[in-house]
Protein backbone atom coordinates (compact mmCIF):
# COMPACT_ATOMS: atom_id res chain seq x y z
CA UNK A 1 0.00 0.00 0.00
CA UNK A 2 2.72 2.69 0.90
CA UNK A 3 4.29 1.51 -2.30
CA UNK A 4 0.93 2.33 -4.48
CA UNK A 5 0.68 5.88 -2.37
CA UNK A 6 4.45 6.57 -3.36
CA UNK A 7 4.14 5.59 -7.31
CA UNK A 8 0.70 7.91 -7.03
CA UNK A 9 2.51 10.65 -5.61
CA UNK A 10 5.37 10.30 -8.18
CA UNK A 11 3.29 10.22 -11.32
CA UNK A 12 1.35 13.12 -9.58
CA UNK A 13 4.85 15.56 -9.55
CA UNK A 14 6.08 14.37 -12.37
CA UNK A 15 2.36 14.90 -14.24
CA UNK A 16 2.63 18.56 -12.57
CA UNK A 17 6.29 19.35 -13.64
CA UNK A 18 5.49 18.45 -17.46
CA UNK A 19 2.22 20.66 -17.56
CA UNK A 20 4.59 23.44 -15.90
CA UNK A 21 7.68 23.09 -18.82
CA UNK A 22 5.20 22.34 -22.00
CA UNK A 23 3.71 25.84 -20.67
CA UNK A 24 6.63 27.92 -20.30
CA UNK A 25 7.68 26.16 -23.59
CA UNK A 26 4.72 27.64 -25.59
CA UNK A 27 5.23 31.32 -23.63
CA UNK A 28 5.28 33.81 -26.29
CA UNK A 29 8.05 36.60 -25.52
CA UNK A 30 6.92 40.18 -26.33
CA UNK A 31 9.43 42.43 -27.58
CA UNK A 32 10.39 44.92 -24.87
CA UNK A 33 9.07 48.39 -26.05
CA UNK A 34 9.77 51.96 -24.28
CA UNK A 35 7.10 54.28 -24.01
CA UNK A 36 8.39 56.66 -25.85
CA UNK A 37 8.28 53.73 -29.13
CA UNK A 38 4.78 53.35 -27.68
CA UNK A 39 3.55 56.94 -28.05
CA UNK A 40 5.53 57.70 -31.28
CA UNK A 41 3.83 54.35 -32.80
CA UNK A 42 0.19 56.43 -31.99
CA UNK A 43 1.55 59.81 -32.90
CA UNK A 44 1.81 58.17 -36.39
CA UNK A 45 -1.30 56.42 -36.33
CA UNK A 46 -3.24 59.82 -38.31
CA UNK A 47 -6.78 57.80 -38.01
CA UNK A 48 -6.23 58.09 -34.18
CA UNK A 49 -4.75 61.69 -34.11
CA UNK A 50 -7.46 62.89 -36.41
CA UNK A 51 -10.23 61.57 -33.89
CA UNK A 52 -8.40 62.97 -30.87
CA UNK A 53 -7.86 66.14 -32.73
CA UNK A 54 -11.77 65.98 -33.44
CA UNK A 55 -12.83 65.48 -29.88
CA UNK A 56 -11.10 67.95 -27.96
CA UNK A 57 -11.59 70.78 -30.98
CA UNK A 58 -15.59 69.66 -31.14
CA UNK A 59 -16.54 68.70 -27.61
CA UNK A 60 -13.76 69.54 -25.01
CA UNK A 61 -13.27 65.56 -24.58
CA UNK A 62 -10.61 66.32 -21.27
CA UNK A 63 -9.84 62.64 -21.78
CA UNK A 64 -8.62 63.04 -25.65
CA UNK A 65 -6.76 66.06 -24.64
CA UNK A 66 -4.72 64.20 -22.21
CA UNK A 67 -4.00 60.94 -24.57
CA UNK A 68 -2.95 63.62 -26.76
CA UNK A 69 -0.24 65.45 -24.36
CA UNK A 70 0.73 62.42 -23.46
CA UNK A 71 1.36 61.24 -27.08
CA UNK A 72 3.01 64.93 -27.95
CA UNK A 73 5.21 64.86 -24.69
CA UNK A 74 6.27 61.07 -24.58
CA UNK A 75 6.30 60.68 -28.24
CA UNK A 76 7.78 63.49 -29.43
CA UNK A 77 9.27 64.32 -26.12
CA UNK A 78 8.37 67.86 -26.53
CA UNK A 79 5.48 70.27 -25.50
CA UNK A 80 5.42 72.76 -27.53
CA UNK A 81 3.30 70.96 -30.49
CA UNK A 82 0.16 70.13 -27.76
CA UNK A 83 0.15 74.31 -27.30
CA UNK A 84 -2.37 74.49 -30.01
CA UNK A 85 -4.82 71.69 -27.93
CA UNK A 86 -3.77 73.22 -24.91
CA UNK A 87 -4.94 76.60 -25.78
CA UNK A 88 -8.36 75.37 -27.18
CA UNK A 89 -9.13 73.56 -23.94
CA UNK A 90 -8.20 76.63 -21.95
CA UNK A 91 -9.88 79.33 -24.22
CA UNK A 92 -12.39 77.69 -25.33
CA UNK A 93 -13.32 75.27 -22.73
CA UNK A 94 -11.51 76.86 -19.63
CA UNK A 95 -10.21 73.85 -18.58
CA UNK A 96 -8.28 74.32 -16.18
CA UNK A 97 -5.61 71.95 -16.29
CA UNK A 98 -4.86 73.61 -19.88
CA UNK A 99 -4.43 76.91 -18.41
CA UNK A 100 -1.18 74.92 -16.28
CA UNK A 101 -0.57 73.43 -19.89
CA UNK A 102 -0.22 76.85 -21.54
CA UNK A 103 1.83 78.20 -19.10
CA UNK A 104 4.09 75.47 -18.51
CA UNK A 105 4.76 75.00 -22.30
CA UNK A 106 5.16 78.86 -22.64
CA UNK A 107 7.38 79.52 -19.72
CA UNK A 108 10.95 78.73 -20.83
CA UNK A 109 14.15 80.53 -20.61
CA UNK A 110 14.64 81.29 -24.16
CA UNK A 111 11.17 82.74 -24.44
CA UNK A 112 11.28 86.65 -25.11
CA UNK A 113 9.15 89.28 -22.46
CA UNK A 114 5.87 89.78 -24.18
CA UNK A 115 5.50 85.63 -24.26
CA UNK A 116 6.66 85.04 -21.00
CA UNK A 117 3.56 88.03 -19.76
CA UNK A 118 1.78 85.82 -21.81
CA UNK A 119 2.58 82.67 -19.80
CA UNK A 120 1.95 84.14 -16.83
CA UNK A 121 -1.14 85.63 -17.46
CA UNK A 122 -2.53 81.71 -18.21
CA UNK A 123 -0.77 80.68 -14.69
CA UNK A 124 -3.16 83.28 -13.10
CA UNK A 125 -6.27 81.58 -14.52
CA UNK A 126 -4.98 78.38 -13.43
CA UNK A 127 -4.81 79.66 -9.64
CA UNK A 128 -8.37 81.24 -9.65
Amino acid sequence: MKHYKTSILIFTLLLIFTACKKENEDEIIIEEENSASYFQKKMNNIQLMDSLSKKIIDHGDTKAYFEIQSIYNIGEQKSTSALYYALIMANKYHYNQAYYDVYYILNSPKVDDKTREMANEYLKKYKK
